[in-house]
């Protein structure tokens, strides 16, 4: 079993923004994708630990360290790996090289979630393999400890949880989640300063037919934007570090 897994992809038009950019969302999806290949390989997938353990897994915290714009029609090496799992939190990480160069970095925390009670299970009795020889080391320059607070001026929109932003457990997708939090920002921002570290939170899980309040405080350098129920119960909070565009 290998402890390293890589695709090659091209990004096409449907990944790039309007200054022809590969997205933030593209990028988590590229992730995914290359998670995906190896979880199957390890016998750790959805549908395994599902159908097995009755279990799922929970992505709870993503760090994105971007060092370059990616363009259209470039091509990336995708590579994943995981580290070494802990009593319940398993860490996976993800670089994307283009012609031999990093551009990115991403590291992640999950678990996995007992589908009944929706508690934590241990990964040794959910499949994780737990002798393989596992990589060490975080590839981003590690998480941040950020707690944003809002007045009511800092709302920007509300969003209703519609049928296409469901995963597979019928949750509010996490990819979903970052679209949000960059619709937070306009074309013009977007246009003039690039994304350099995104870094997410995910705090609750959304349902279909939920109103969800985004917020967000903070311009220039950096930025904070959250999601929140009308109950008051927070959904994500997300942090955005930036630098002008070239």
């Amino acid at each position: 079993m290998n402890n390293i897994c890589k695709k090659t992809v091209k990004i096409n038009a449907n990944e790039v923004d309007c200054n022809r950019n590969y997205t933030l969302c593209a990028l988590l999806r590229s992730f995914h994708e290359v998670v995906d290949d190896h979880a199957i390989e390890m016998g750790i997938d959805g549908d395994t630990v599902l159908k097995k353990y009755g279990a799922i897994w929970i992505l709870t915290h993503i760090r994105v360290d971007i060092k370059e714009q990616v363009k259209w029609h470039d091509e990336l090496e995708v590579a994943t790996y995981p580290l070494k799992p802990g009593i319940v939190r398993i860490e996976r990480e993800g670089t994307f090289v283009r012609g031999g160069e990093p551009v990115a970095c991403l590291s992640s925390e999950w678990c996995l979630l007992d589908k009944a009670s929706g508690r934590p299970r241990r990964p040794e009795q959910t499949g994780c393999p737990m002798d393989m020889e596992y990589m060490t080391g975080m590839v981003t320059a590690g998480y941040t400890k950020y707690d944003p607070t809002y007045s009511s001026g800092d709302r920007v929109f509300s969003h209703t949880v519609r049928v296409s932003d469901l995963d597979i457990n019928a949750h509010m997708n996490n990819v979903a989640y970052a679209r949000l939090a960059v619709d937070a920002f306009s074309m013009e921002e977007l246009t003039k300063n690039r994304v350099t570290s995104f870094e997410i939170t995910f705090r609750a899980q959304c349902y279909e037919g939920e109103v969800i309040d985004v917020y967000r405080t903070g311009s220039g350098e950096s930025a904070f934007v959250s999601a929140i129920k009308s109950d008051g119960t927070r959904v994500f909070d997300t942090m955005f570090t930036f630098a002008p565009n070239k």
